[in-house]
């Protein structure tokens, strides 16, 4: 049986859509944005779901981002009990030059024109409907803003299922300049 994907996007308009998966078979996805209102959740950050298994990481080689700033991202998430499989640095496989790119994978690249402003960083998600699963993800940053602190942890986060959370000083705000390092209720129970 084919489950419905979902398909979230980071900074995205919200419509439905088909993407052509690797089996050549069409599936509906739908975008839907990631900023939520904090009120709406006393309870905390949200997730749309998870890996069911580590997922390896892939950093293209067009990335704007050191394998040094990669390793803290990911340790940052470690340190709060994520767990990654492979990672490849300055990758010219075919996931990061065709854009097509295997199930349990996060991609990392650079933003491209399709990414509405001002965002300094966009990631897209898709997760399986039925069972919550996240399937594959792609951050995509843009030129100037790959080194600076938090988008990469920020974009991560996304990947690894959180939702936006606009609480002051955390790092799920929405808002670059009004999130931090607070990660109440984004560790791994």
């Amino acid at each position: 049986m084919i489950s419905w994907l979902l398909f979230l996007g980071c900074n995205t308009v919200p419509g439905p859509f088909v993407q052509e998966t690797t089996e050549h078979e069409e599936r509906e996805l739908h975008k839907v944005s990631e900023t939520l209102d904090a009120s709406l959740f006393k309870r905390g950050p949200q997730s749309q779901g998870g890996w069911q298994l580590p997922p390896e990481v892939r950093v293209c080689a067009t990335a704007p981002v050191s394998e040094r700033r990669v390793k803290k991202a990911l340790d940052f998430w470690r340190d709060l009990g994520y767990s990654f499989s492979r990672i490849y640095y300055n990758d010219v496989s075919r996931h990061c030059i065709e854009n097509v790119f295997s199930y349990n994978t996060i991609i990392i690249d650079l933003i491209d024109g399709s990414h509405r402003e001002p965002a300094l960083a966009t990631t897209t998600s898709w997760i399986d409907r039925e069972t919550r699963e996240i399937l594959k993800a792609k951050i995509a940053l843009k030129n100037s803003w790959g080194e600076a602190d938090r988008i990469l942890e920020h974009e991560l986060g996304h990947a690894l299922g959180w939702l936006d959370y606009n609480q002051t000083g955390h790092i799920m705000h929405h808002e670059w300049s009004r999130g931090g390092l607070n990660t109440a209720g984004v560790e791994v129970q």
